[in-house]
């Protein structure tokens, strides 16, 4: 509480609330001044308006309540700033995946395996496996 310049009367810092469709009616005794009383459009009185002390640096309920309501709607410009960018980016995004997975679906070509042939030698008694005669020495010789 501070002093103010008329002896015998205190002065604080207050905020008042009240609903907007009202207004602070205007002191009869002090020039410029409001009292509590709420009065309507036709000036017939609606009731008290609340009062709350202000801090020292007059971050009051009602500034916080601003401050919230600014964060909030900042919060909701972005997200939908990322809605939108992300919507943009969709269909350029899905390009990216199909072409990266044909890449690795394609992978290396495949090299054919080479089948692998069974060779059977079959002997046949003077023939060699090429089909030709053999020549013994004994046969040679008469």
């Amino acid at each position: 509480m501070t002093t103010g310049d008329v002896p015998g009367m205190v002065r604080e810092k207050m905020i008042v609330e009240y609903p907007a469709d009202t207004h602070l009616s205007q002191s009869s005794t002090t020039p410029g001044g409001r009292n509590g009383l709420l009065r309507d459009e036709d000036n017939h009185l609606a009731g008290h308006g609340v009062l709350y002390p202000a801090d020292d640096d007059l971050l009051t309920r009602a500034e916080a309540k601003a401050t919230l309501k600014l964060a909030v709607a900042g919060a909701a410009a972005a997200g939908a700033a990322l809605t939108y960018a992300a919507v943009k980016a969709a269909p350029h995004v899905r390009k990216g995946f199909a072409n990266l997975k044909s890449k690795l679906n394609r992978g290396e070509p495949e090299v054919a395996e080479e089948k692998s042939v069974t060779v059977i030698e079959i002997e046949f008694p003077g023939r060699t496996a090429r089909g030709s005669a053999e020549v013994s020495p004994e046969a040679t010789s008469t």
